[in-house]
């Protein structure tokens, strides 16, 4: 297989991986808050985790294919994916403020922001947070 080939089918599988997290993360979100009553915050936190537990390990394993040639520990990975992730709510939050206040719909300005984002995970999470060591001439 190419690695052309290979790359879409990496990028796939990261964005089936990705829709499949949004499904976890709003499905658990609504039953928290529509059927326990937990406040808003407290049920798209537990929402969002969930999706957490889901993604890291799915991108880590199966998209990004782990093995022992990872350049960084399981520790450092999941460091890195935290602190990307809160950029990323970050500055989603920026962005969609902008749009919205240039008179972008709400939804399309969620969406652009989701393709930014979901690029440059992509790019960040292959070329740096699950790469692999560099071959070493012995």
């Amino acid at each position: 297989m190419s690695v052309q080939s290979n790359l879409i089918k990496q990028i796939i599988f990261f964005l089936f991986v990705g829709g499949v997290t949004f499904l976890i993360d709003v499905l658990v979100t609504y039953v928290l808050f529509h059927f326990l009553h937990f406040p808003a915050y407290t049920a798209s936190a537990i929402g969002f985790l969930s999706g957490f537990f889901f993604n890291f390990p799915m991108n880590r394993k199966k998209v990004f294919h782990h093995s022992e040639k990872d350049k960084f520990t399981l520790k450092a990975q999941i460091v890195f994916y935290i602190l990307l992730s809160l950029f990323n709510l970050v500055v989603t939050s920026l962005i969609v403020e902008l749009l919205v206040g240039w008179t972008v719909e709400i939804q399309i300005a969620k969406l652009f922001v989701t393709i930014l984002i979901a690029t440059w995970n992509f790019l960040i999470f292959k070329f740096f947070v699950f790469s692999k060591k560099l071959p070493t001439n012995t």
